[in-house]
């Protein structure tokens, strides 16, 4: 069972080569990729997966419907996120809930997304053909841009829109006691809030649908808040 644990990582590590190294890397991709190495520090791991030697970052998640699977398998579980939402998965392991934790092990930036790479912090009880054992998960978030957008981006302009998904605890925190006023505009709640689930337009009326809460906008204003 040990050296089979020990066989893994390999087999992880030449899957994210082949995906994430198929083609050279330009310039202003391995620029981006270490501002936001820098942004985000990475944790280290044990080549096992077995300890963290450094731990890094910690992300929160923020959305529902990302997925992962056993950080003890071949499987990456993908997630595609476009425009705030989680579009597409592939994991089959288990899903996981907002306010759910997570180290970043890898950041990879291709021409049209940045690529998270993910590993729990918290570990799980796992089954393997009915052997119950302990073990993290992992996961990757693929986050989509416009052709052309990341090739004059910055590491900020990136970390708004990982945040409206994966999040530090400070930033989770400062969203939480951010507030929404009366006469605010749409961009001004935006702000505060994020971006809403839903949006529902009905002439002159708008409303924005979040988790705990409505916004309601009359004339491009703050009306009302249920």
């Amino acid at each position: 069972m040990k050296r089979q644990r020990a066989r893994l990582p390999i087999g992880i590590l030449a899957t994210l080569f082949v995906a994430t190294y198929g083609e050279a890397a330009r310039p202003w991709q391995t620029a981006l990729e270490k501002s936001l190495a820098s942004t985000y520090e990475l944790t280290k791991m044990s080549f096992d997966c077995a300890r963290i030697t450094k731990v890094g970052t910690v992300l929160v998640i923020r959305n529902e419907n990302i997925s992962g699977d056993d950080a003890g398998t071949l499987s990456l579980g993908y997630n595609d996120v476009v425009d705030g939402r989680v579009q597409r998965s592939t994991a089959k392991g288990i899903v996981f809930k907002p306010g759910d934790k997570f180290y970043v092990r890898w950041i990879f930036v291709k021409d049209t997304e940045v690529r998270f790479v993910l590993i729990s912090v918290d570990i799980h009880e796992v089954d393997v053909l009915g052997t119950t054992k302990k073990n993290r998960y992992q996961s990757t978030v693929n986050f989509r841009f416009p052709k052309g957008a990341l090739e004059t981006a910055d590491a900020a302009a990136v970390k708004k829109v990982v945040d409206e998904v994966l999040a530090t605890q400070a930033t989770v925190d400062e969203r939480k006691t951010r507030t929404v006023e009366l006469g605010q505009t749409p961009e001004q709640v935006e702000a505060a809030l994020g971006k809403p689930e839903t949006v529902v337009k009905l002439g002159a009326k708008m409303t924005y649908v979040y988790k705990t809460m409505k916004v309601i906008f009359q004339d491009g204003k703050v009306a009302d808040v249920q």
